[in-house]
């Protein structure tokens, strides 16, 4: 038996948009995330991304994709427990040709921007859910992304941090920063210009904010 995750979706995100996918469990919208992060290929349809057709490329080439173009931020945190926050937010640029140093006063201006910066050599166990996260996002920025992708970024905080979490995920937009981000929450999805409802692996709404300027 075939089992169809998400059908007959066509969507369009420009750069400098700001995405909501909202959808209740088994709708299709992580599915879609997944496919959008260049983390599953559809079986059919085309992806462009950056005006690379990305549908068919090996884990390899799409792995390279993400590194250099996807920045992810997820639920849970995913942190090393064992090393600093420093460490984490480096993870990703290990297969980089950057100078050491240059990387480290990145990831510490980085860090600076998410209210972290003196917390660097902190463990994960050592931080507040809230600090985790931004500490997530850091992470997420260190390879300059060109889209970044939310996979229900608030899930795990109270309701003030998740403000907070969210104020730095809209100046990241607002300085250009495409974002997507997964969220069952319409709270958290009212932050977001765009917002898009998935159900049964279809869209079944699209919609923008009245006060959503326009991108081109």
């Amino acid at each position: 038996m075939t089992v169809e995750a998400i059908r007959g979706i066509s969507l369009t995100v420009n750069s400098g948009d700001f995405t909501a996918i909202m959808g209740s469990s088994g709708s299709g919208k992580t599915t879609l995330m997944n496919i959008i992060g260049c983390l599953d290929t559809p079986t059919s349809g085309t992806y462009i991304l950056k005006g690379r057709n990305v549908s068919g490329m090996s884990d390899d080439e799409l792995s390279v994709v993400r590194n250099g173009t996807i920045g992810f931020v997820f639920q849970n945190f995913f942190l090393l427990h064992y090393a600093t926050v420093i460490e984490n937010v480096l993870l990703p640029t290990l297969y980089m040709d950057n100078q050491v140093y240059e990387l480290k006063d990145k990831a510490m201006e980085i860090l600076r921007t998410v209210g972290l910066y003196d917390r660097a050599q902190f463990k994960p166990r050592q931080l507040s859910g809230g600090q985790q996260q931004r500490t997530a996002i850091a992470r997420a920025l260190i390879n300059a992304p060109d889209l970044l992708i939310c996979d229900e970024p608030t899930g795990q905080l109270d309701s003030r941090t998740a403000a907070d979490i969210m104020k730095i995920i809209t100046e990241l937009n607002e300085r250009g920063m495409t974002v997507i981000m997964v969220t069952h929450d319409a709270a958290i999805a009212a932050y977001a210009r765009n917002t898009i409802h998935i159900k049964d692996g279809m869209i079944e709404k699209d919609s923008t904010r009245p006060d959503a300027a326009t991108m081109e």
